[in-house]
């Protein structure tokens, strides 16, 4: 079962990371790095691949799992990963040298609403401002509780649907706005 809190982190990359490399990056040292800190219990890399991507400020989503009993925000006074963070905008992020990184990424703090399916495979369908009546019943359902860094791109109440569990497909009824967001990296899905 995934924890009730989640870190989200929506951002954009530099033009060219991906013919740098940023990909291969990400499955091994990225997330093999966030995995191995002890107060973070699960960490995925994922890359929007679909759904209403109109005038969306972001290409790029992670979704971290503070441990149990982990208060989300000590996740970013862990030295090892506020360097880390530091070290990926000079890497891969769009201004390495700004010191509002929010032009880099936003840091959402979410809180379960709905429990939802347990593992989310390799493909989900991401709900900003959900529609219950309409999304399935497998789909985990957070409210943002605040902002670390940026401002919200996900609204007040955000969804993940395993698309494994409706044929790949999703449904623009579930909600304001329905994407799909495609694994990188998990150890759930090496």
């Amino acid at each position: 079962m995934f924890s009730d809190q989640m870190i989200v982190l929506t951002y954009v990359i530099r033009s060219d990371s991906e013919q740098r490399g940023y990909n291969p990056w990400l499955r091994t040292v990225d997330n093999p790095f966030f995995n191995s800190v002890p107060k973070i219990a699960l960490y995925e890399n994922w890359k929007l691949a679909g759904g209403d991507l109109t005038s969306l400020p972001w290409t790029h989503f992670d979704l971290l799992h503070p441990a149990k009993g982990v208060d989300p925000m000590e996740v970013f006074q862990v030295p090892v990963v506020a360097e880390f963070a530091a070290n990926w905008s000079r890497l891969w992020g769009v201004d390495p040298a700004a010191e509002d990184q929010s032009v880099n990424y936003q840091i959402h703090i979410l809180e379960r609403m709905r429990q939802g399916k347990c593992r989310r495979g390799e493909l989900v369908a991401l709900v900003i401002e959900p529609n219950l009546e309409q999304l399935p019943a497998e789909a985990e359902v957070w409210r943002t509780r605040s902002m670390v860094v940026g401002d919200n791109q996900l609204g007040e109440t955000f969804a993940l649907q395993p698309l494994a569990l409706t044929e790949g497909k999703a449904d623009s009824a579930w909600g304001r706005r329905v994407l799909v967001g495609d694994c990188i990296a998990s150890p759930q899905y090496a």
